[in-house]
């Protein structure tokens, strides 16, 4: 299968649900809403601006559309007067050139949701997925801190909208495309300030990690956060569970239990496990064998 398939409940034996799936039924259900991350989160709607970070794209790879939109009608119906979506355009799972499309809907999604709660709901950054923000494997941190100078300092390129911004970028440049659009900042939008809430709302962990650390851990060093306000911060989901990254997240992680490897490990006899692109011949743990975790092109297996 691909990379984004399989990684937490390869060989299980039974349907587990995980990332978008898990997503999903956590906002049909409501419980996304009730749970600790968003309580947390919603402490900051009353007095201070929401922000909503990641890829703006309907490819089920790391983001969904009618996901990020959920969390913002939600939002607004919790009280927050401000809110500010820091968008990347896709290009990728999604056919390229369809960024304006995505942004001029969720332009008008976003109208219609102030004129039905009377906030100040707006795009306030955004940039090309391989430009900002979304690095991995910590193979560009000044992709990463691109998007920090972008969407907490709002410092790049300003237009008075979003649909101005990726208008002009295609027509200054005919080689440009959505996952390469520069870095930019929407009409009045001057950067995160102190109590602000912050959601990265990517399912998928690679290209999410990096981002998190930038907000959660205190000794960062992959780059000068400048400025550094403090913020609610959390992620759609729990990324890298050995790292705890991030620190707060929406939706739990699946509980796994009484897999396959389970039940053979603890009846006794040695089995093979199958992992991602490698295999390993061993008695197995209390757990199946899973791609623990994706680093390039290797696996470690657990």
């Amino acid at each position: 299968g691909n990379s984004e398939v399989g990684h937490n409940a390869l060989g299980a034996g039974k349907i587990y649900a995980q990332g978008a799936k898990l997503v999903d039924i956590n906002l049909e259900t409501g419980q996304l809403f009730k749970d600790q991350g968003w309580q947390y989160i919603k402490s900051a709607f009353g007095t201070n601006a929401v922000h909503f970070i990641g890829l703006l794209s309907s490819g089920g790879v790391h983001s969904r559309y009618n996901q990020l939109i959920a969390l913002v009608i939600q939002a607004a119906k919790d009280g927050a007067k401000k809110i500010r979506l820091h968008v990347l355009t896709d290009g990728r799972d999604v056919p390229d050139n369809t960024g304006e499309e995505y942004i001029t809907t969720l332009e008008k999604d976003l109208a219609e949701l102030e004129a039905a709660h009377g906030g100040d709901y707006k795009i306030g950054s955004g940039g090309g997925r391989m430009k900002v923000t979304m690095d991995r494997y910590e193979a560009d941190w000044p992709m990463v801190e691109r998007g920090w100078r972008t969407h907490v300092a709002g410092e790049a390129r300003r237009f008075q909208t979003a649909s101005e911004a990726i208008k002009t970028f295609y027509a200054e440049n005919s080689e440009v495309d959505d996952q390469y659009l520069p870095a930019f900042v929407v009409g009045d939008y001057s950067g995160m300030n102190d109590g602000d809430a912050v959601i990265l709302f990517n399912f998928r962990g690679d290209r999410a990690v990096e981002i998190c650390q930038a907000f959660d851990d205190s000794d960062f060093s992959g780059f000068e956060r400048t400025p550094n306000p403090s913020v609610f911060f959390a992620g759609m989901m729990q990324y890298d569970g050995d790292e705890q990254i991030p620190h707060r997240y929406l939706v739990d992680p699946p509980a796994i239990n009484g897999t396959v490897g389970e039940v053979l490990a603890q009846a006794g006899p040695a089995i093979l496990g199958l992992g991602v692109r490698c295999a390993c011949l061993k008695r197995l743990p209390p757990a199946c064998m899973v791609q623990e975790k994706k680093r390039g092109r290797h696996t470690n297996c657990t």
